[in-house]
């Protein structure tokens, strides 16, 4: 995610706003302060609630009509000097509650089998104010004249697919694993999103060894700033003009920043898996050779700046294409084809680290792993789960040295991590009936909707009148006064990370009680490291709540 120019706040004539208003004041002063899952939690949910204070405290919380002692000290962490786990798991009964210390309440949350009921339509509202080419929400044309090939010269059709994050160019690599998540949602209003992510995946292998990894790119960033339709960047054809369309090749690209791409395994195995999940063998099966023929990894291509993403796992992507192929076409060859890059890739090496690079072990989470397990043998099935398990068990000893229980690292883009952690864990537990690790995915799943120290659901408008992201980084909400409802932030990084990254001053600061050397958050539009919307992740959050009530064996 890159940041976007600034510019005079416009408004834009016909499109639905929602108006951004300051949002309830999270606190200051020594607290105590109690965080919660704003959006709530299914009856059968373990229940925790964090009371953080500057200053030791005692006696009972409540909830509803329950009562129980605080518990004990649990330390400090980040800002806060004393910490208490509230355990309310009991209380199923459906209903609103807060969560009550003296004179403290927590924001209101629901209890019930309806809880998140609400939620998969607003994240895909996100999705569908991102679109590129056709969009719903403004009903505007936008990029039409997508793309010429920076490599030949030559105009290619590629419009169509989603903006990625706050920027009006669009990332193949992100593109291609959200039709695949999509898909996988399972819901009709998840799979018609999904259809129309696939119309620009399909286009992006033209011929022979040629793929498109990237739409666009940063020279977006230069102004004047304005919204998807309103593009008047200049990629040496004139402003608004066509945009350049930048090949995987293999190497590493860039005018004058370099990516270290490798390969195009990475790019092509994840678009054979969404292509065969849309239903289209033919293609599935040529951008799985390309895939097969073209081992290593695939980056986008930098140019006014030198960030990229910098993917560096291809086993994975290869797994999931083949598997997808199998579960299309039932062919063997393509199921043990999957098993021997499942052994190759093994578990996700990003789990127990303190940090990794931008977009090093997308997509985060191995879903082949899952998708492969109903279809193997009974041995085959325990290396699966053992590979989710090594992972989930350097996460766990993390999290269990601090009070939140959060074990993923504050990179950029942290809240990929604590959704990939809390959706293997979910997998894992479909597979096997193992639910060992069912409290950590809860505690990472309720960090997402505010149980952090913040105390902000990263989710933008959800819940509705909860503590969300007001202030995005994000081009509708600076110029159309409309805030991106559905979109996930980025989360927290740590100071260090946020410092690296910081190219204007971020101004007043609400949340500065709240920021430590562990993790900082500021809802401001100035800080894109920490306040801009993703769409992989909104995707990736959609695909753990379709599945955290689904049965064991699904």
């Amino acid at each position: 995610m890159h940041s976007v120019g600034r510019a005079p706040i416009r408004t834009l004539a016909g499109l639905w706003v929602l108006t951004i208003a300051a949002g309830a004041k999270a606190g200051a002063g020594e607290g105590p302060w109690i965080r919660v899952n704003q959006v709530g939690y299914l009856p059968g949910d373990p229940k925790i609630a964090l009371l953080s204070s500057d200053r030791p405290v005692q006696g009972k919380f409540a909830v509803g009509d329950q009562t129980a002692p605080i518990g004990p000290d649990q330390g400090a962490w980040g800002p806060f000097a004393h910490n208490y786990r509230l355990d309310f798991s009991t209380l199923r009964r459906p209903g609103r509650y807060r969560v009550r210390f003296e004179q403290v309440e927590s924001p209101p949350f629901a209890i019930g089998a309806d809880a998140y009921a609400t939620v998969p339509k607003a994240l895909l509202e996100f999705l569908a104010l991102q679109r590129c080419g056709t969009n719903p929400v403004t009903g505007r044309l936008c990029h039409q004249q997508d793309a010429i090939d920076t490599t030949s010269g030559a105009r290619v059709d590629l419009v169509g697919g989603w903006h990625d994050a706050a920027d009006r160019l669009k990332h193949m690599i992100t593109t291609s694993y959200c039709v695949a998540a999509l898909f996988l949602a399972g819901s009709d209003a998840a799979r018609a999103e999904a259809r129309y992510g696939a119309q620009l995946v399909r286009k992006l292998h033209p011929a022979p060894g040629v793929l498109y990894v990237q739409i666009g790119d940063d020279r977006d960033h230069r102004g004047p700033a304005s919204l998807w339709h309103d593009d008047r960047s200049d990629y040496g054809f004139g402003p608004g003009g066509p945009r350049s369309a930048w090949r995987a090749t293999g190497r590493p690209e860039g005018p004058k920043y370099h990516n270290q791409s490798t390969g195009l395994a990475s790019l092509a195995g994840r678009c054979a898996a969404a292509m065969a999940l849309a239903g289209d063998r033919e293609a599935a099966r040529a951008l799985y050779r390309l895939a097969q023929d073209h081992p290593g990894c695939a980056m986008s291509v930098p140019v006014l700046a030198p960030y990229y993403y910098g993917e560096s796992t291809d086993l994975d992507d290869l797994e999931w294409g083949a598997v997808e192929l199998f579960l299309a076409t039932r062919e063997r060859p393509y199921l043990e084809q999957a098993i021997a890059y499942a052994d190759r890739a093994g578990d996700n090496p990003w789990m127990g680290r303190d940090r990794h690079g931008h977009y090093e072990f997308f997509p985060y989470v191995n879903l082949a792993h899952w998708r492969l397990y109903p279809h193997v043998d009974p041995a085959t099935q325990v290396r699966l789960a053992g590979y989710y398990r090594s992972g989930l068990e350097r996460i766990r000893a993390r999290a269990e040295r601090n009070p939140y229980r959060i074990g993923t690292p504050m990179v950029w883009c942290s809240t990929n991590d604590v959704i990939a952690f809390a959706t293997q864990a979910r997998l894992y537990e479909l597979m096997t009936g193992d639910s060992r690790y069912r409290g950590l995915a809860a505690e990472a799943r309720d960090w997402i909707f505010g149980r952090n120290p913040w105390g902000v659901s990263f989710v933008i408008g959800v819940p509705e009148s909860g503590s969300f992201p007001r202030h995005p980084h994000h081009l509708f909400a600076r110029l159309a006064n409309r805030l991106p409802r559905g979109g996930l932030v980025d989360g927290p990084v740590s100071r260090e990370i946020n410092k690296g990254l910081k190219y204007s001053d971020f101004g007043a600061d609400r949340l500065a009680h709240f920021q430590s050397d562990a993790a900082v958050y500021h809802d401001l539009y100035e800080d894109f490291s920490t306040n801009e919307p993703i769409i992989d992740g909104t995707v990736s959050l959609l695909l753990l709540v379709s599945l955290w009530d689904q049965p064991a064996g699904s």
